[in-house]
């Protein structure tokens, strides 16, 4: 070998040499995914959990079992600006003489690299149920706007929002009076109650009601509420009051639909409105086109506010959404309205064996399942299954500048207090 070379032969050792060197220290030095105590302390000694993490493409980086983990996990790897965080777990149950499996699969899509999530404490929100301390009676004269007036008067006490806190043994309605004994579960408790006439809502409040009270009020002494026009006729509607920023908090039925739809002169085809009073320092206003829960397939639409302001009105837009290929594999769809962040059901059942993966991601984001890595599909066989077809879709457009990242945070931090936000929701059930 010549001289040049072998001097040329030393260079390309050196640089080939100083290339291997230079990734062996960006290896030493990857970035951490995601760091989390979200995953851990999972205990339940009949499941098997995994936790996955991708690349954008569905490419497996770190993978863990977390069934007996405690404590903080770290997930390493190279990756591009966001990742793919799946929860996989494997309950197995009997069922006979057999033994059945149920694979459960959370998919995160566009999960910015980087970040560091926390369990946060659970709070005791809202106000528990206490027992009824005694009864007070209501009798309501000059009512006449339903032959069942049970269902068309909602009588809220801030812990009950419907009509379940009332004695149904002793209500009796005569075409003109409802009477009925009240549970109170306060001495003294305030009172909501709520109606239509005609397609107005009207109210009218009962202060101090004392255990042993015989109230007695006029239908035509109701006042009218401020009330929130809709764009189209829908199947459900309601504004609830409440002082608290939880779901669960104290509330009144301001108005709902449900009562009007009770009233003798409803029916199909009408809109009537909602309505709400000053007072209170949350609203939650609802507004639907379609069933809540029904037979399959069906969708909906849905406006849904919680916040310290009511809109002037409602509108539920028009939308467009079909589906070509349903299978998770080969998805294929059209939604023609914004959104901030969708999810995706899809699931399969056998006779021993059934398999459900949730998909979270924001617009913009491809829907491609995530890879599994080769140790779990070893044990797991079925989760090898190429046919998983799409159940349901729900499109989630936020009005108030929540983004999917925020919705992320909540999610892998596990903090279910419902905080004030503003959405249009569009869902399909197949």
């Amino acid at each position: 070998m010549s001289t040049n070379s072998s001097i040329t032969f030393f260079f390309i050792v050196l640089i080939l040499s100083l290339v291997v060197f230079s990734c062996d220290l960006n290896q030493a030095e990857e970035p951490v995914l995601l760091r989390t105590d979200s995953f851990s302390g999972f205990t339940a000694s009949n499941a098997d959990r995994w936790v996955i993490i991708s690349d954008s493409r569905g490419k497996i980086i770190d993978y863990k079992n977390t069934s007996d983990t405690e404590g903080v996990l770290e997930f390493r790897g190279l990756a591009g600006g966001t990742i793919t965080v799946t929860e996989l777990n494997i309950f197995s149950f009997e069922h006979g003489n057999e033994t059945l499996l149920r694979h459960n699969l959370t998919s995160y899509f566009g999960v910015p690299i980087g970040n560091s999530y926390f369990v946060s404490e659970s709070e005791n929100s809202g106000t528990p149920l206490p027992d009824p301390v005694g009864k007070a009676q209501i009798r309501l004269n000059n009512y006449s706007e339903s032959d069942d007036p049970w269902y068309a008067i909602g009588f809220s006490d801030g812990f009950n929002s419907f009509n379940a806190w009332l004695d149904y043994d002793t209500h009796t309605y005569d075409g003109s009076t409802f009477m009925a004994d009240m549970n109170l579960r306060e001495d003294p408790m305030d009172i909501f109650i709520t109606s239509y006439k005609g397609s107005d809502p009207v109210y009218a409040w009962l202060r101090d009601v004392n255990v042993g009270d015989s109230v007695v009020l006029d239908f035509d002494d109701f006042s009218p509420m401020t009330t929130v026009p809709i764009n189209k006729s829908v199947h459900n509607a309601y504004i609830m009051g409440q002082n608290e920023p939880e779901l669960s908090a104290r509330r009144h039925f301001l108005s709902w639909t449900e009562y009007w739809r009770y009233a003798n002169y409803s029916n199909p085809g009408g809109n009537p409105s909602i309505g709400y009073i000053d007072g209170f320092n949350y609203y939650d206003v609802y507004a639907q086109i379609g069933p809540m829960l029904c037979c399959s397939p069906h969708e909906r639409v849905a406006y849904n506010k919680l916040g310290t302001s009511v809109p002037a009105s409602i509108h539920l837009p028009d939308y467009s959404f079909s589906l070509s290929e349903d299978n998770l594999f080969s998805l294929n769809y059209t939604f023609d309205r914004p959104y901030t962040r969708k999810n995706f059901n899809f699931s399969i059942d056998e006779a021993d064996n059934n398999l459900r993966w949730n998909i979270h991601a924001p617009e913009g984001v491809e829907i491609k399942a995530p890879k599994i890595p080769i140790e779990i599909q070893a044990n797991y066989p079925f989760l090898n299954s190429g046919n998983l077809p799409l159940r349901t879709a729900r499109f989630v457009e936020s009005l108030d500048g929540n983004t999917y990242e925020d919705f992320i945070k909540t999610r892998l931090e596990k903090v279910f207090k419902r905080e004030p936000f503003e959405e249009l929701e569009y869902f399909f059930m197949l």
